[in-house]
């Protein structure tokens, strides 16, 4: 019975087999075929059928193109299985290939899943890709990866755009691209000829054409003879992550020095925290940890782009009983200090508005301990909103600045471009011969 259940959903897709409707009351001939007739399997796998080419096969005295048209005249949807049908690699087989020919594939067997989109790229078989019921990775939506959540006995078989987006610009291809021009058998190549060869030999396993040779060599010559693109302009972030001494006498912020490392998820002063030489000073997303002294408090610096006037909000708040409590202090690089609160377990909401800022000014959130080193991390992830325009600047910005949402790490270096080896390589493995079984 549980074998029946299993292909109900498989005859439902046919147009010519009922479903079972008498849970298993009747017995088709379809189950037995398919998984209790070892005989009938053998006959399939060992038919010509399978092995049939997607171009047609050339008759006694005529021609493949003759015979191809004379075939679709009779059997235009291939019923009579006279050929085989083209078939497109599904996304498995696709990643799972791309190593294959740049000598990465890892094909052990078992073992725990792994992130497949995360840099460094894991290069395990697709099989052991860790999939989260709940948040897929977009990635599979693409090339039609089944809802995990849902009962489904066929793949869907879609075109779209984004499949070959994803084969043009993502990193892993590109990587793959640099990784295949990186052997150390196409390294070796003598002469343009022979590098041309062995690439047709490792992606499509064939030579190449005379044609296709000098279409490649044209198209590596013109590649090298281009210059070099300009690398894309880094946005820069308006956020600093810092520290400093707040004086105040002088009711500003002095001697601010940002953090040296970035954790992923802190800045800070090394690798181990507290660090040696800068102490317990910390900032997160959230909020952070204050300095050993009061010349390295922990310091949240943004700067304006441009004129104009901005509102601050957020909460601050100290949660411990332990050790005195700290000192929370904005300050304006213009116009000096707008608040400070001293909190000891306890939360205070930071509300100031209407804060005139000039292209290049500061806004620092500053965070000392009180009077004592004990317990003096917070939480504070201040929210700046343009309310207005600068004096004459005749615009009016709309914006928000979220110390939470917008942390982050060092920039990213811009990628680098790929050589007119590397360029010629992507291109291969975009092919449809690629990508597809014929």
């Amino acid at each position: 019975m549980h074998r029946l259940i299993m292909l109900s959903s498989v005859y439902q897709q046919s147009s010519d087999a009922e479903s079972l409707s008498e849970f298993g009351g009747r017995q088709r001939e379809e189950a037995d075929f398919a998984t209790s007739s070892t005989g009938n399997v053998r006959l399939v796998t060992s038919a010509a059928t399978p092995m049939l080419p997607a171009s047609p096969l050339p008759a006694r005295g005529r021609s493949p193109r003759v015979m191809g048209r004379s075939a679709l005249q009779i059997d235009p949807e291939n019923r009579l299985l006279w050929h085989f049908n083209r078939q497109r690699l599904d996304f498995e087989t696709t990643r799972d290939s791309l190593l294959a020919v740049t000598g990465e594939l890892d094909v052990t067997p078992g073992g725990k899943p792994t992130d497949l989109f995360k840099p460094p790229f894991s290069t395990r078989r697709t099989l052991y890709g860790f999939i989260d019921r709940q948040f897929l990775p977009g990635v599979f939506r693409v090339f039609d990866f089944a809802n995990p959540d849902m009962h489904s006995p066929q793949r869907l078989d879609t075109t779209v755009p984004q499949q070959a987006l994803f084969f043009m610009n993502s990193p892993f291809t590109v990587e793959r691209a640099r990784a295949l021009t990186a052997r150390a058998d196409l390294v070796a190549a003598r002469k343009p000829e022979e590098h041309i060869e062995r690439l047709y030999q490792l992606i499509y396993q064939r030579k190449p054409t005379a044609r296709q040779v000098e279409a490649a060599l044209r198209f590596i010559k013109m590649t090298e003879a281009e210059p070099p693109p300009e690398p894309p302009r880094p946005v820069p972030s308006p956020w600093k992550y810092g520290y400093a001494e707040y004086d105040e006498p002088a009711k500003q912020v002095k001697n601010f020095q940002t953090l040296p490392h970035f954790t992923g998820e802190a800045w800070q002063g090394g690798p181990k925290w507290p660090d040696e030489k800068l102490g317990w000073v910390q900032l997160t997303a959230e909020g952070g940890h204050a300095g050993n002294d009061l010349q390295h408090a922990a310091v949240r610096r943004w700067i304006a782009s441009h004129d104009a006037v901005v509102s601050v909000s957020g909460a601050i708040q100290h949660e411990h009983k332990e050790g005195d409590g700290i000192r929370a202090f904005v300050v304006s690089s213009r116009a000096g200090m707008l608040g400070n609160w001293t909190l000891h377990n306890k939360k205070e909401d930071v509300k100031i508005e209407a804060i005139q800022v000039k292209e290049g000014d500061a806004l620092d959130f500053v965070v000392d301990f009180h009077a004592n080193l004990n317990s003096d991390d917070f939480k504070w992830a201040p929210v700046i909103k343009l309310i207005g325009p600068g004096a004459g600047s005749g615009s009016d910005y709309t914006g928000e600045w979220n110390a939470k949402k917008d942390f982050s790490g060092p920039p990213t270096p811009p990628p680098k471009p790929l050589n007119a080896w590397e360029k010629y390589a992507h291109v291969l493995l975009l092919s449809n011969e690629f990508l597809f079984v014929d």
